[in-house]
């Protein structure tokens, strides 16, 4: 219990102040706990930042594959679609994992900076076995014109960043508008005419 509410205030430090304005006693006093007793579980603070990347790593996982398995049996571009869409409204429903995640990723801490992109490989590898075979699947039953699968993936994952940036700009709902013809703009490029 400790050691989750540990990580969860050490999220929240990270995405609001980096790692270097993140205080191991600011996420002591969030969680009740005198700072000494964070290195029972973190022993430095680079092991702290670390495990929390790997739990908001895992958080999205989790998501992610429930999404799966709940639109296996939906048309490909329904899955594809709600994947756009699902993953919008979990970074907003989620804002300090999607603070934490864009922090560490703009401005990485030194001692990261090899391991993120390590980080960023593994996710893309586990995210990408779903894509691709949505994209297959696509192209094997015609929905979805033949192109190179890996070009397929680049593209749906530019369309995921951009969005993750976009988001930050607009309010909600005027998104949320932008999003559906960002959507039948993607759609209309990798359709089969």
């Amino acid at each position: 219990m400790t050691a989750n509410a540990i990580l969860q205030a050490a999220c929240a430090q990270f995405a609001g102040k980096g790692f270097e304005g993140a205080s191991l006693a600011g996420i002591a006093q969030e969680v009740g706990i005198k700072k000494q007793s964070i290195a029972t579980y973190f022993p430095k603070k680079e092991d702290l930042f670390m495990a929390a990347f790997h739990e908001m790593a895992r958080h999205y996982y989790e998501f992610l594959e429930q999404l799966y398995g709940e639109l296996i049996v939906a048309p490909v571009e329904t899955k594809l679609r709600e994947i756009v869409h699902k993953n919008y409204y979990y970074r907003v429903d989620h804002p300090v994992l999607t603070a934490f995640y864009k922090m560490a990723v703009q401005f990485p801490p030194p001692f990261f900076q090899d391991l993120l992109e390590e980080q960023i490989a593994v996710m893309e590898q586990r995210s990408a076995v779903l894509y691709k075979a949505i994209f297959e699947e696509g192209m094997s039953t015609g929905v979805i014109r033949q192109q190179q699968t890996d070009s397929l993936l680049s593209a749906y994952y530019c369309l995921l960043d951009g969005i993750a940036m976009q988001m930050f700009f607009y309010k909600q709902e005027e998104f949320e508008q932008r999003l559906e013809d960002i959507w039948g703009i993607f759609w209309a490029g990798i359709k089969q005419s």
